[in-house]
């Protein structure tokens, strides 16, 4: 059986520290970057994050899109890299259109 390899492994993380833990973080690779760029081009529209969703961008992946699986692309479409800092109820999002 052939080793798979990581989705991931086309990113090159920069090694940080967050919150006093170190992280690699994908979000400042040249590629990622390219990530965000391509979801300006898709349509999306406004949405307010409700009360009790919080922090919880795979809640809001399951509201919307019927799966948490997307929770990334809302994070990344919203250039959000602590949703827990920056997911709060009231705040407008955008959410891509997925067809």
């Amino acid at each position: 059986m052939a080793k798979s390899t990581s989705r991931y492994s086309v990113y090159t993380p920069t090694k940080r520290s967050f919150r006093g833990t170190p992280v690699e973080d994908l979000t400042s690779s040249e590629n990622w970057s390219t990530v965000v760029e391509s979801l300006s081009t898709l349509p999306s529209r406004v949405a307010v994050i409700p009360a009790g969703m919080d922090g919880r961008p795979d809640l809001l992946s399951f509201k919307i899109y019927g799966t948490p699986d997307y929770w990334w692309l809302l994070c990344a479409a919203n250039k959000i890299i602590d949703p827990f800092e920056q997911l709060i109820a009231g705040k407008q999002i955008l959410v891509p259109i997925m067809d």
